[in-house]
């Protein structure tokens, strides 16, 4: 009597080519997914690309307006200081005025007497 060791039993050929199509058919669906993978990545990368440019567009139209507005700003700033000083001035002529007048008046009486 022959006893047989091996608790395998044989794989046929055809089950070798099965189990090759389905580990073949994985790989070819996942470097189907790598290349789907790429494509989107890129396209979004071209997108995002475009998105930036357009908002560097934005930021620099931005930045001429505040230049814009700074130079606004600052004149009338410069417009504004200047006004207290004018009417500080006028303010001084017409107290000299009124205090000159004072005292024309008051010296002639004390030229009388």
């Amino acid at each position: 009597m022959a006893t047989i060791n091996s608790l395998k039993a044989p794989m046929s050929y055809r089950r070798k080519v099965i189990l090759g199509c389905i580990l073949l058919s994985c790989s070819m669906i996942c470097i189907l997914m790598t290349i789907i993978f790429l494509y989107v990545s890129n396209t979004a990368n071209k997108r995002v690309e475009e998105i930036r440019a357009d908002y560097r567009i934005i930021a620099a139209r931005r930045d001429d307006r505040v230049d814009l507005l700074t130079s606004q700003v600052s004149a009338l700033q410069h417009k504004l200081d200047v006004i207290p000083d004018r009417i500080a001035d006028k303010t001084i002529t017409k107290v000299k005025k009124v205090v000159i007048e004072k005292e024309v008046p008051s010296a002639k009486p004390t030229e009388k007497p």
